[in-house]
């Protein structure tokens, strides 16, 4: 980056008087907006939002590999793999080696399975208490734009290099 001889960036201080929004800083605060928002819903419950969420998944897809789960989950594999440890080590989920088969795959547990039946009225609560602060246009654009950001490549193409 180039500065002058005061030491100033003037990228920077071009940006110093305009709405500086950083999309990778706008979407970690909401992040964690949203993980308080949920935290608040499933206070006592004994999982956190993220987990629930990964609970959720796994009572749609009965068992899975790890690997597609973390890809179906848009998650590093070896994040999936720290999240399902925790989750293992209490007795939630359960990873397991099919035979014939060299990947691990994994699925609820019965106590996974009692505290999803536990916690989905929490998290419904939330979910409707977001919806209903935002409104259903502004819900639906919001997931929409969230999802499109989700899918795209990383690291995107520099559009500088294309010309």
């Amino acid at each position: 980056m180039t500065t002058d001889t005061s030491h100033r960036i003037l990228l920077l201080e071009d940006l110093r008087h305009s709405p500086h929004v950083c999309m990778a800083e706008a979407t970690r605060a909401a992040n964690r907006a949203l993980s308080r928002h949920y935290g608040a819903y499933l206070d006592g419950a004994g999982i956190a939002p993220g987990q629930a969420s990964l609970l959720m998944q796994l009572y749609y897809l009965k068992d899975i590999s790890v690997a597609d789960f973390a890809a179906r989950m848009r998650t590093e594999r070896t994040t999936m793999i720290r999240n399902i440890a925790a989750l293992e080590r209490a007795g939630r989920v359960e990873t397991f080696t099919p035979e014939g088969s060299r990947t691990r795959h994994v699925r609820l547990t019965d106590a996974g399975r009692c505290l999803l039946a536990d916690i989905v009225t929490r998290w419904d609560a939330a979910q409707q208490a977001l919806k209903a602060q935002l409104g259903a246009e502004q819900w639906a654009t919001l997931i929409s734009a969230l999802n499109a950001l989700a899918d795209l490549p990383a690291p995107l193409p520099d559009p500088d290099a294309t010309r």
